[in-house]
């Protein structure tokens, strides 16, 4: 495991040097577990040069950073305490700090106390992490097999009269009873018109038949995170229910088939978009056509009519595109996709044709 921590320290030392940064101070939770495997999250700091690694956490966090990364060197100051990190940066001109992970306040403080030149910088460390190595890859493979059993364990349970609450507390259950740290988001589980809000919040109105119902869930396995969303129907399913879902899966697979390593995102989006269109649907898509994943629900890249990122291999991410009608209801499709040379790799394996429970 080492080894892959250093490799992806190597990295980050390249752009480093590029940009003519000495030392980096990281603050970001998700990128501090990235480059040393530290899972406290914002109770610490990492200061890092190619020369040094020096971890800076409070002593509730000792034997865990002894256990999970024993070579970095520790220092016992909890954020936000400036002392020992003031004396560190004494050794370097110029220290690059995550401009998107750290407060306005905080960024003043720094300048007023440390000696060095402070470089702000933004989602340098993300950008990296957009390529998974293979241990991350498993990780979300197995993310994404929970939630494909949650789902199919979810199915046995939507009759009418349960409500959309006790779904997803259900799903939360599902999802750490099978091995998942904590769910990736709020889950969302809609009905009948409710399923036209997006992100619609579980309420009390309990399922009917005839209903249909979007389910948006994943959880996090070991840190890394799939994502995926499925709309069934209730007892049975009327004709433009029926109608509706077959052109949103048409475009949901269109979107999936393009998927491969040196495609535009944008190009994967508008796709999508035109799909829905011959059927008179566009207007109905109202987001993006889907994001990256892995230390977070929610990463680079992403899949919309302004992204200008272009699609490499080991990036993972969403398709997901959905149709949200006010007053009627929505529907949303969404799977978790690997980047391949020449293909996407689906890892939600869960039933995509309609759904009548």
């Amino acid at each position: 495991m080492d080894s892959i921590f250093s490799k992806r320290l190597l990295r980050l030392y390249k752009l480093l040097q590029e940009k003519e940064i000495e030392a980096f101070l990281v603050s970001k939770g998700e990128n501090i577990r990235y480059l040393s495997g530290f899972t406290g999250g914002s109770d610490a700091r990492l200061l890092i040069s190619p020369g040094e690694k020096y971890i800076l956490t409070d002593s509730r966090y000792q034997e865990q950073v002894e256990q999970e990364c024993p070579d970095w060197q520790l220092l016992v100051e909890r954020p936000p305490g400036l002392k020992q990190l003031v004396e560190l940066s004494q050794a370097y001109k110029r220290i690059g700090v995550e401009a998107h992970a750290i407060s306005y306040s905080f960024f003043m403080e720094l300048q007023q106390s440390l000696t060095s030149d402070l470089q702000p910088v933004s989602q340098l460390i993300e950008g990296l992490r957009q390529v998974k190595d293979e241990a991350e890859l498993k990780l979300i493979r197995e993310s994404a097999r929970i939630a494909d059993a949650v789902f199919s364990d979810i199915c046995l349970k939507l009759k009418p009269g349960i409500s959309e609450r006790d779904i997803a507390s259900e799903i939360v259950y599902l999802l750490r009873q099978k091995g998942c740290d904590k769910e990736s988001f709020d889950v969302i589980v809609v009905s009948a018109e409710n399923a036209a809000l997006p992100h619609g919040q579980p309420g009390n109105r309990r399922l009917v038949p005839g209903d249909m119902v979007t389910l948006d869930f994943g959880g996090f396995y070991e840190g890394y995170t799939a994502d995926m969303s499925r709309t069934i129907a209730i007892s049975k399913a009327s004709a433009r229910l029926q109608e509706l879902y077959q052109a949103l899966l048409l475009a949901q697979e269109k979107g999936i088939a393009m998927v491969r390593a040196g495609q535009s995102c944008r190009e994967i989006d508008w796709a999508v978009r035109e799909s829905l269109k011959a059927y008179g649907l566009d207007q109905y898509f109202i987001h993006g056509t889907g994001h990256g994943l892995g230390l977070e629900i929610h990463e680079q890249p992403r899949l919309s009519p302004l992204s200008e990122a272009v699609l490499e291999e080991n990036m993972v991410v969403t398709i997901e595109p959905g149709i949200y009608i006010a007053g009627w209801g929505g529907l949303r499709i969404e799977d978790s996709v690997i980047v391949k040379d020449q293909y996407g790799e689906v890892i939600t394996r869960s039933e995509k044709n309609l759904l009548v429970l």
